[in-house]
């Protein structure tokens, strides 16, 4: 298999999102967008920190209401000039409770490790599923992407953040 520069610079991006990837992020932790403006979406109680969204990405749910353990289709659609790296099985999960967004555990959560690109102005679809049990309640997904930057430089990373779902 040859390997072109662009392939080298996705295996790049999974070296430097390797460490956190079969486990969920820990609760508060933030990442920063460099490809376009993001916003603080609400504070992790356990942390004192936020996540911060991207607006250069929107990830969308295919419904809004799940079961424990049920399969989600995510669609990212990027609006960005940039491309990023990322991996939907690495996702992790949030919790809202009383207005605050908590990450929720997802021990013994194994994934492939897999380098999918979404290109600039493109959508990708992708799987992952629900963790069992899950406490009913409103959740979110967040998908940590690695911004594919030219030259070797150093990857800035963003947060793809979807809209609440519910789980009954």
């Amino acid at each position: 298999m040859r390997l072109d520069k662009r392939h080298l610079l996705a295996w790049a991006a999974v070296a430097v999102v390797v460490p956190g990837a079969c486990r969920s992020s820990a609760p508060g932790s933030a990442s920063t967008d460099s490809a376009s403006s993001a916003r603080a979406d609400s504070s992790s109680p356990t942390a004192g920190a936020s996540t911060v969204r991207s607006d250069s990405v929107v990830l969308r749910t295919d419904k809004t209401q799940y079961k424990a353990g049920e399969q989600l289709t995510l669609t990212f659609e990027n609006k960005s000039a940039s491309s990023y790296a990322f991996n939907p099985c690495t996702r992790s999960l949030e919790r809202e409770a009383g207005g605050s967004w908590t990450a929720v555990p997802d021990e013994g959560r194994m994934c492939t490790m897999e380098a999918w690109i979404l290109d600039a102005r493109g959508t990708r679809t992708g799987t992952t599923e629900l963790p069992t049990p899950l406490a009913p309640g409103r959740y979110r997904v967040v998908v940590r992407m690695t911004v594919e930057s030219p030259g070797g430089a150093p990857a800035s990373a963003i947060s793809a953040v979807s809209d609440a779902i519910t789980v009954t």
